[in-house]
Parts: structure tokens; C-alpha cells; sequence
């Protein structure tokens, strides 16, 4: 017979169990418990924008905003950027924008020791977009540092975190906090991603390759490593614009796993840039266990075999996540993919599906 120490032992490691199961189907079922704060937005939908082509179509990624004068392509992007805004605008696809600034393109930039100076240009180039965007009556969730593309000069140098450059890392939070004093409190911005997906592009949790290989690539840095770059970033972004909205964006940890590790984050956003990328999506009850505001800044098909770029899986997922994002508590949902072509005039049904939403329910337009 067990002893009465040994009974209690059990009952309390049954009553654990239990509780951890009832955790994790709440979480996933959609029992509230309390109300989401929300963070006030012009719209409850928008898309992913991105970056703007040329005028001539060309894709030139995070080097869109030097002028041609230093290297760039701003003489051809600002045109395009300006179609694009009078599409949108006119086709109803929403207020809220997430655009990459791809700070490194802004730099100029020391091989050794990392950042000297901003190429001023460029920075008059972000204010004149940002113009652009106030001018469409929409705002914008702003992506400062990108990891992705190797060869743009916008990507960021991950060497600044390998600790064997310090001051290329400290002159990245000297950038930040010049940039951000200047910017950080534009009304403009809803919001400022400091670091697109660290933790897939930076660590491990994407399963990357490491350099040197075809993009995209992570140097596979320690979570530690890219937790420590993400609060001293994020401290620095604060001092600079105490009144701005900081986050980190996530497509590994919120979303897929259930019962994420909000370590990761909560000493360095305030709030959540959650990625979903799902066939067939269904929200967490995030209700349940964030206590920060939480957008979808990314909404697509899986990302395997590129099933985003299918417009009939993309558009019946971003449908989803769209329609459920009050229930969820989600401030507002950003479409991944293309949404419309100008050269036919047409939206895509990812496009469409933006819009529907939006038409259907005006008071969240």
C-alpha cells in the first residue's frame, strides 16, 4: 500500500496534468478569458505590402529608397509606389501597409567596424513615402532591420552579432536610435517590426541553412544571442521614441506551437507581429495567453512549396483569417502575396478577398 506522502504526490501530479490539458484545448478552442487589447487602426485589413517595384517592374527589394545619384532606384520606385497607393486607395484593399525600410540600404557603411553615417537622401526619400501614405489616408507597420536577401544592400550584416564584432553591433543601435529619433513618432506608423522574424532568420527555429548558400539563409545564431540583439535593440528604439510601438515579428513560436515560449518576446515588444502561414488556418485563442496587443502582419498558404503563391490556396486562407479576426481579438490582418495587377487592372483573388472583406464590413474599412 503507498504511503499517504505518495498519494498526494500523485493527486497533485494528476490535478497538473488535468490543468495542462484544459490549458492547452482552451488555447486552441477559443474560450476567452478576458478581452484582447487592441491596438486602433484606420483599418481591420490591409496587405503585406512589401517593397515597390520600379516603374518598369523590376524588383529591387530593400534598395528602393536611395536616390540613383548613390546607387538606388528611387527615381523609378517613387512613381510605382505612387500607382500602387492610387490602386489601393481606389480599390478598397485597405489602410494598413507593412513596408520593409531595409535600414543597412540607408547606411553608409564601414566593411569593419559597420555604420558611419545615414546617405541623407535616402532618409528625405522615407519622409517623401511616408507623405505618399498620409496622402492615401493609410498607415503604415514599418520593417526597420531585414535579414533575407545576402546580396541587397539592405540586408543586415549578421556578422555584427557573431562576437567578434562589437562595434559593427553597437554602431547597428547607434543607427536605430539616429533613425528612430527622427522618425519614431511619425504618426504615419502604426507600428515598427525592429527586426523581421529574428528567430527564423537570425537562430534556428526556421531550419536555415547556414552561409554560404542560395537565400534564404540564417547563421543559426543561439537563441540567447538573438535575444540579447532583440533587447538591447529594443531599449534603444524605446529611449530614442518612448511614445512608438515597438515588436519583433514571430512565424515560428505564437502561431504553431501550443504553448509558446513568450520569453522570446515579452521584454522587447509591445506587441505581437504573429505570421501565419497555414493551408488551412485556425486561430489559437490567443485571447487566453497574450497580454499585449496582437496583428497578423503576414497572412498566406503554407510556405511549403511556395503554396502562398497559389492564389486559390492564398486567398481562401487570408478569407479565413480575415473573417475570424474579431473572434480572435486580432487588431487587424495583413494579406501575404500579390493582390492586384495594374497592367490588367484587376485584383487577384487574394485582392478580392481583401476587399470583400473590407466592402462587407464598412465599418472596419
Amino acid at each position: 500500500m503507498r504511503s499517504w506522502r505518495a498519494r498526494i504526490a500523485a493527486a497533485v501530479s494528476l490535478i497538473a496534468l488535468i490543468a495542462l490539458a484544459v490549458g492547452v484545448w482552451a488555447w486552441r478552442t477559443g474560450i476567452p478569458s478576458r478581452s484582447a487589447p487592441m491596438i486602433a487602426a484606420p483599418s481591420m485589413a490591409g496587405l503585406n505590402y512589401g517593397v515597390p517595384r520600379t516603374v518598369s517592374g523590376e524588383w529591387v527589394g530593400t534598395q528602393w529608397l536611395r536616390s540613383e545619384s548613390s546607387g538606388g532606384y528611387w527615381e523609378s520606385t517613387r512613381p510605382a509606389l505612387q500607382a500602387d497607393l492610387d490602386f489601393i486607395q481606389q480599390h478598397r484593399l485597405g489602410k494598413v501597409m507593412r513596408v520593409f525600410v531595409g535600414l543597412d540600404e540607408a547606411m553608409s557603411w564601414d566593411p569593419a567596424t559597420g555604420f558611419k553615417g545615414f546617405e541623407q537622401s535616402a532618409l528625405q526619400n522615407f519622409s517623401a513615402a511616408l507623405d505618399m501614405f498620409d496622402a492615401h489616408g493609410m498607415r503604415v507597420l514599418a520593417v526597420l532591420y531585414d535579414q533575407q536577401e545576402t546580396g541587397s544592400s539592405g540586408n543586415f550584416h549578421f556578422e555584427a552579432l557573431d562576437g567578434a564584432h562589437p562595434a559593427m553591433r553597437q554602431g547597428y543601435l547607434r543607427a536605430a536610435d539616429q533613425f528612430l529619433g527622427r522618425f519614431g513618432a511619425r504618426h504615419t506608423v502604426i507600428g515598427w517590426d525592429l527586426f523581421n522574424e529574428p528567430y527564423n532568420s537570425l537562430a534556428q527555429d526556421g531550419h536555415l541553412p547556414a552561409p554560404p548558400h542560395d537565400n534564404p539563409v540564417s547563421p543559426n545564431f543561439s537563441d540567447q544571442t538573438v535575444h540579447d540583439w532583440m533587447r538591447d535593440l529594443y531599449r534603444t528604439a524605446k529611449a530614442a521614441s518612448p511614445t512608438a510601438l515597438f515588436t519583433f515579428s514571430d512565424t515560428t513560436e505564437l502561431y504553431w506551437n501550443p504553448l509558446p515560449d513568450l520569453a522570446k518576446y515579452s521584454d522587447a515588444v509591445d506587441f505581437y507581429d504573429i505570421h501565419v502561414y497555414d493551408d488551412h488556418p485556425s486561430y489559437p485563442n490567443w485571447r487566453w495567453i497574450l497580454n499585449k496587443p496582437y496583428v497578423v502582419g503576414e497572412a498566406g498558404a503554407s510556405t511549403t512549396d511556395s503554396h502562398y503563391e497559389n492564389q486559390a490556396l492564398n486567398s481562401s486562407a487570408v478569407a479565413y483569417l480575415l473573417d475570424h479576426e474579431a473572434a480572435a481579438g486580432v487588431s487587424f490582418v495583413l494579406a501575404q502575396g500579390p493582390a492586384f495587377s495594374e497592367a490588367t487592372g484587376f485584383l487577384t483573388p487574394t485582392g478580392a478577398a481583401v476587399a470583400t472583406f473590407l466592402t462587407k464590413n464598412p465599418t472596419k474599412s
